[in-house]
């Protein structure tokens, strides 16, 4: 029996090896725990780091609509006629996109901090009330109260006071001017109010209240200029005033359009 008990013993592991594998493997499984954990700790960090948006939510009026919105985390905006804003929920920041249109915004103050954005423009809050309108001639920031950082893709930042404003866009950031917080936030009023304002702007803005064309039939139009405050909810009977304040003339459209002439 001795052959065969030294062969058994050849071929089955003592005890004492038997608790070295298992030591050797709880070592290893340990081993695969901790770069798992670290290896979740790292992906934990990458999220963090590029600070995705895990969802987002877009919210749009109607021509001649307004509307009034209560974020998250406390802050509000309120959207003007025909725009649309989509707000993303992320991890780090709180961050809003412009699509097109225009709103204002009064932020809630928070350790994330609050970025609007719009055609490659980034307006970033520093506990503020300001407004941002985005159609073809670039971005517009407006500052009613306190203070915003404006950066583009290629631009240096630039910080907007109280009653500051200044329009960016792809060639870059304009120059900063002043202008009256009341006259800018007009339109969250239910108004429209023009200082002096070219006919040629002026009517960009009379525009976004109305479904139908409204346009001038002469170039030289453009540089009259208008004054005033109106309804935004009358604007046909703006439209109809014009000839009264001005040295011109319209004819409409049986579609609605309305072109605009001058006296002569």
């Amino acid at each position: 029996m001795a052959p065969f008990a030294e062969a058994l013993r050849e071929r089955v592991p003592s005890r004492d090896a038997l608790l070295a594998e298992a030591k050797a493997q709880s070592a290893r499984q340990r081993a695969r725990l901790a770069a798992g954990g670290l290896s979740m700790l790292l992906l934990a960090g990458a999220v963090w780091m590029l600070d995705p948006a895990w969802r987002t939510e877009d919210i749009r009026t109607a021509v001649g609509e307004r509307g009034t919105i209560r974020l998250a985390d406390g802050s509000e905006a309120i959207l003007n006629t025909g725009s649309h804003l989509r707000v993303e929920s992320r991890l780090r920041s709180r961050r809003l996109e412009l699509v097109r249109g225009e709103a204002g915004f009064s932020v809630a103050h928070a350790s994330k901090p609050f970025i609007v954005r719009s055609q490659g423009v980034e307006v970033r809050d520093i506990g503020t009330v300001f407004t941002v309108r985005s159609d073809g001639r670039g971005v517009l920031v407006s500052v009613v109260e306190g203070t915003v950082e404006v950066s583009g893709r290629q631009t240096p930042v630039r910080r907007l006071e109280t009653g500051q404003q200044v329009r960016a866009g792809r060639e870059g950031i304009g120059a900063t001017r002043r202008i009256d917080p009341d006259a800018v936030t007009a339109w969250q009023r239910g108004k429209l109010r023009f200082d002096g304002t070219p006919l040629g702007e002026a009517i960009v803005d009379i525009q976004r209240y109305r479904q139908a064309p409204v346009r001038l039939g002469e170039a030289r139009l453009a540089s009259l200029r208008l004054s005033g405050e109106y309804d935004t909810d009358a604007i046909e009977s703006l439209i109809d005033l014009l000839p009264a304040i001005l040295p011109v003339s319209l004819v409409r459209g049986g579609d609605g359009t309305v072109v605009i002439f001058g006296v002569r």
